[in-house]
């Protein structure tokens, strides 16, 4: 009786503090957040995760610190009370930004961040082409357009905040709804059902380039090709197409199919982390000569200039227009 008080209580406290602040819209950034529940001792206790872009109320109070569990350990972290399909939740604070489906935007390749609207202030971090991020105001500099994004780094675990080229973010109204039944698609096993996604995406306001990631997710999906499809592989190399003018096309899927992204030069330095399992049999050029060729497709890390330029952006690579191994 007496914790079946205790929790009433709690849960009316929660109602009262959601009362007293404004809920404001807000848009989770991480991928695969959590939403929490307090428990009557105060601790938080995890209750779900929902994907990143999920739609969220949440107050715009001051965060409050609460203890959660981590692993094997307790840890201290500040939470926002916040609401998800009716029912009332805790959010990380780094864990959302404000926002509305409208300010919700994903990144058309990977993007340098930059610190403020000015094409000199870059950093050293670079936001991940299709990653989730939350627009604000937009400067113009030196003929440069800049949009202000927050963004979740679920490789450093922090919440990010900078600038970006405006022409680095894709311009489709629903452009982040269709990545997310992309995702959904690739997790249906079967190919009736994946068509059925396709389908539906494609009915969504959406720009050129996710067209393009339409069409190479129904043809991976026809090819049965998955990242189950692929190893990793750890190489590094210096490319040489035997002429200093001579380049590789960098494809952002393991196909012709898909888009060509980048090119890589002769005698760029790569470092390759994965390729795929099975070889394909593509049209290339090597060495001048035109022929069809099987072989493998590695993919290969970006690499960024020091004044913050894009030498080239992660991708794939054919080996047997490459030939990183024989």
């Amino acid at each position: 009786m007496k914790k079946t008080i205790a929790i009433l209580l709690a849960a009316a406290a929660f109602a009262v503090t959601q009362a007293a602040a404004e809920m404001k819209d807000a848009v989770m950034i991480q991928q695969e957040g959590a939403l929490w529940t307090e428990t009557d001792s105060g601790e938080m206790k995890w209750a779900k995760n929902v994907p990143a872009g999920t739609l969220l109320s949440v107050s715009d109070e001051k965060p409050f610190t609460a203890k959660r569990p981590s692993g094997s350990k307790t840890v201290e972290s500040d939470f926002l009370h916040a609401e998800y399909d009716g029912k009332p939740y805790a959010v990380m604070a780094d864990r959302i930004a404000f926002g509305d489906e409208d300010e919700l935007k994903a990144i058309r390749q990977d993007a340098v961040l930059y610190s403020s609207a000015n094409v000199l202030d870059y950093t050293a971090t670079v936001v991940p082409q299709h990653k989730a991020v939350i627009i604000g105001e937009q400067k113009q500099a030196n003929g440069i357009m800049f949009t202000a994004v927050t963004w979740f780094d679920d490789v450093k675990y922090i919440k990010r905040s900078g600038w970006v080229r405006q022409d680095k973010i894709l311009s489709g109204k629903d452009d982040w709804a269709a990545l997310e039944l992309i995702a959904k698609a690739k997790r249906a096993k079967d190919k009736k059902v994946q068509s059925a996604i396709i389908a539906d995406a494609r009915t969504l306001s959406i720009s050129s380039d996710i067209e393009k990631q339409l069409d190479i997710a129904e043809y991976n999906f026809l090819m049965d090709f998955s990242p189950d499809d692929t190893e990793a592989h750890d190489l590094s190399s210096v490319l040489n197409l035997g002429n200093p003018g001579a380049y590789v096309l960098i494809y952002d899927c393991p196909g012709t199919r898909g888009n060509v992204i980048g090119l890589l030069f002769h005698g760029s330095r790569i470092h390759s982390d994965k390729r795929t399992k099975g070889k394909t049999t593509e049209a290339v050029s090597r060495f001048g000569e035109s022929m069809t060729l099987p072989d493998r497709w590695y993919h290969i890390e970006g690499s960024i200039s020091e004044d913050g330029t894009t030498d080239w952006p992660s991708g794939w690579v054919f080996n047997a227009a490459a030939g990183l191994e024989q």
